[in-house]
């Protein structure tokens, strides 16, 4: 195989994508090198299978390296397209998959593996799921349960070697499909140091473009301006920084759900928003099961119009977990570092008018007039403003590998809990104005931004100022939104922020929603 390198590479078309190499591409290339990838590989492949992009891109970094070799790529492509094939069944393919365990074992596959403990049968007896190939009541030993207990929660991509053996029975009934061995598909090791490195050789705008490739989309498109693809990172603050709950209401197809569903194993989300509080906080079962919150980053509600919060006991639990990170459910306390995002659809422009009285109103009855609820947003991201998704709008350069990320995100920047003041060092809070929600829930944008743009948390003042405004922006529009509910509970209608050099007084607000155009900051 003949090698191409980086600085000899033109252009070359994979299938139907077309790469054109630019600086940006060498660059992360040459600092990150085995932890980047081509996403264009990534869109390729994606409509081939049922799995989430984290693992198509953990394969395709094992067989693609060398990203600007038109032939390694061709045959990475070739393998990656082969384990596809050969590994991760179709879902009608079940008997075949069942047959193939129990005439050539061991037997190989990769799916999404989740678990769940039968207490009715003997001491209790934990059954395996493999969603994809769609086979149930698949022995798993609680050896593996245990090492791997986020099987217990949504599922977790796997490697997977099974075996036949049809002398397992309970209740006479034979349960013969045994997981042998069971691997987690992720990177097993990231290093700090060496992604602070690595992000000192670029840019903050580079580095900006860096993150927004990383999650497939294309910042030099025309309508990616600076403001949108800050709000495309406002997505990923839930996977950097704990208990950070946001709401987002817009169109479709803007990629509400992407974080939770593609790019990230620690985000989970629930179709329809449904969820039962015991899997979401703490089991009924004796000894209890901690719930979702506890094992999580992010918990995504999706299309939360439709769903149900009926009981205040409920709707309670939520709201103490939102203020407090913990909840207590009868004797047993809860504590968790998961975020909650609400996701849901409205089918209007608030910039060109209004079709509800409050932009809170499309939630679920029960809630949507809840002034006390909503409080606890950290941050309502106006949908409204991020473009629907076409064609045009993914990448086809460079970003990093999913798995890398995700797995930095979850182990090392989450850890990080001295960002959200930084801003301090050049600005102030006017005294009085801001209510301590207020403080910490910009405080928490502020940090969530800084892990991802500046994660060594160095930074000029001008930088501070953007991420500052924009944190405070996003929480002023949950106050206004509050304002329109009950004016005579909450007035603030504007945040402002002083200068400590100048003393200048600068005001943040949102003006021109439901009456005309909109200007923020």
């Amino acid at each position: 195989m003949q090698s191409t390198s980086p600085g000899e590479a033109g252009h070359m078309a994979i299938g139907k994508a077309e790469f054109k190499p630019n600086q940006l591409d060498h660059l992360l290339f040459e600092a990150f090198p085995g932890l980047v990838i081509r996403k264009d590989l990534t869109q390729e492949i994606r409509g081939t299978s049922k799995a989430p992009s984290y693992v198509i891109e953990f394969m395709l970094g094992k067989y693609c390296a060398n990203l600007f070799d038109d032939n390694e790529v061709r045959e990475g492509l070739r393998l990656v397209n082969g384990e596809i094939a050969r590994y991760i069944p179709r879902g009608d393919e079940t008997e075949m998959v069942k047959a193939a365990i129990r005439e050539h074992a061991p037997h190989r596959l990769i799916d999404l593996v989740q678990v769940e403990l039968n207490e009715k049968l003997r001491a209790g007896v934990y059954w395996a799921s493999l969603r994809t190939a769609n086979i149930q009541n698949v022995n798993i030993s609680p050896e593996i349960v245990k090492k791997h207990q986020r099987l217990l929660l949504a599922g977790v991509w796997c490697k997977l070697v099974l075996i036949y053996d049809d002398d397992i029975q309970y209740n006479k009934r034979t349960y013969p499909f045994v997981i042998q061995r069971l691997d987690p598909i992720q990177i097993s090791h990231v290093d700090l140091d060496e992604y602070l490195a690595g992000r000192a050789l670029f840019t903050r705008d580079q580095w900006i473009d860096v993150l927004v490739r990383t999650m497939g989309y294309e910042p030099k498109h025309p309508r990616m301006t600076q403001r949108i693809k800050l709000l495309y990172l406002v997505r990923m603050i839930p996977l950097v920084e704990n208990n950070y709950h946001l709401i987002e209401l817009g169109p479709r197809q803007t990629g509400k759900s992407f974080c939770f569903t593609e790019f990230s194993p620690y985000g989970s989300l629930l179709a329809g928003g449904s969820i039962t509080v015991p899997k979401l906080f703490v089991s009924n079962t004796n000894p209890p099961q901690p719930g979702l919150v506890t094992h999580a980053d992010v918990v995504g509600f999706d299309e939360i119009a439709g769903s149900s919060f009926n009981a205040d006991d409920d709707k309670n639990l939520y709201k103490s977990y939102m203020e407090n990170g913990s909840v207590n459910r009868g004797t047993i306390p809860v504590n968790g570092d998961a975020g909650f995002v609400f996701n849901g659809n409205i089918e209007f422009d608030p910039r060109n008018g209004m079709l509800a009285e409050h932009l809170f109103k499309p939630l679920p009855a029960s809630i949507s007039d809840d002034t006390a609820f909503h409080d606890r947003w950290a941050a309502y991201l106006p949908g409204w403003e991020l473009p629907k998704l076409t064609p045009e709008m993914f990448t086809r350069h460079v970003g990093f590998i999913l798995d890398y990320t995700s797995e930095l995100f979850h182990r090392e920047l989450r850890r990080i809990n001295n960002y959200g003041t930084l801003w301090e060092q050049w600005f102030e809070a006017p005294v009085n104005q801001w209510s301590a929600r207020d403080q910490r829930s910009i405080n928490r944008t502020f940090s969530g931004l800084t892990k991802l743009i500046f994660p060594a948390g160095v930074m000029e003042k001008e930088d501070a100022r953007l991420l500052l405004e924009l944190a405070m922006e996003l929480r002023l529009r949950v106050l206004v939104q509050l304002h329109i509910m009950s004016s005579q509970e909450f007035r603030t209608t504007e945040l402002s922020y002083i200068d400590k050099d100048t003393g200048e007084t600068n005001v943040v607000r949102i003006i021109g929603e439901g009456e005309g155009n909109s200007e923020a900051f």
